[in-house]
């Protein structure tokens, strides 16, 4: 198979998600840095399989800040166990992926959610910290680059009450065409209950 041929198969199997309005927010493209000044856009479509099932999408904008700092911030609405997000992170790149050094760094991410009627009330704020790792291969051209990441929380109920959030989060960015970038995610949390998202998108960058 052509890495042309893998280019498509891979698109084809996130255009597979690309009809689902989403959940909530992952780690998407918060481990590729924006160069200061730059900016990149992005959407990413989220399946919840694990019950209570829900599916949504996440519009997504980064901008470079400093030569180590991106922002980004993400307005999503879905359906099940989350309805409309709103929110921001900031990304501290403190390991850049140059050479044989893997990329390593650290999101603070805060995320407003409403929600059906359930244990944290109407809306809730997640409070998330997402260290993570990935490292750029190139082949032929294109670009590979797997990425793993913790994010780490509270969760803060408008009905008093907060948990903690634990999600171990893997998947891989994909440039197939110069500028863009395709993203595969499954993200497992393990507390306060278990829950499966698998999530994909695509992602601009201008440069």
């Amino acid at each position: 198979m052509t890495d042309f041929s893998k280019s498509l198969l891979f698109a084809a199997a996130l255009a597979l998600l690309a009809p689902f309005p989403v959940a909530h927010a992952g780690v998407f493209n918060l481990q590729k840095f924006v160069e200061p000044g730059l900016f990149a856009v992005g959407l990413e479509p989220e399946v919840i399989v694990t019950a209570p099932a829900g599916v949504g999408a996440n519009a997504k904008y980064t901008h470079g800040i400093t030569d180590l700092i991106n922002l980004q911030g993400t307005v999503g609405m879905g359906t099940g166990p989350r309805e409309f997000r709103v929110g921001a992170a900031i990304t501290f790149d403190f390991f850049p992926d140059i050479d044989n050094q893997p990329g390593i760094g650290v999101a603070a991410q805060v995320m407003f959610m409403t929600l059906p009627l359930g244990p944290f009330g109407v809306a809730r704020v997640d409070v998330t910290g997402i260290p993570y790792i990935h490292k750029a291969f190139h082949m032929s051209g294109n670009e590979l680059d797997p990425y793993l990441g913790l994010p780490t929380g509270i969760i803060f109920g408008s009905n008093g009450l907060y948990n903690f959030q634990g999600i171990v989060a893997a998947g891989a960015l994909f440039k197939p065409i110069e500028r863009f970038r395709f993203n595969l995610e499954v993200g497992v949390q393990y507390m306060p209950s278990t829950e499966v998202t698998i999530s994909g998108g695509v992602i601009y960058y201008h440069q």
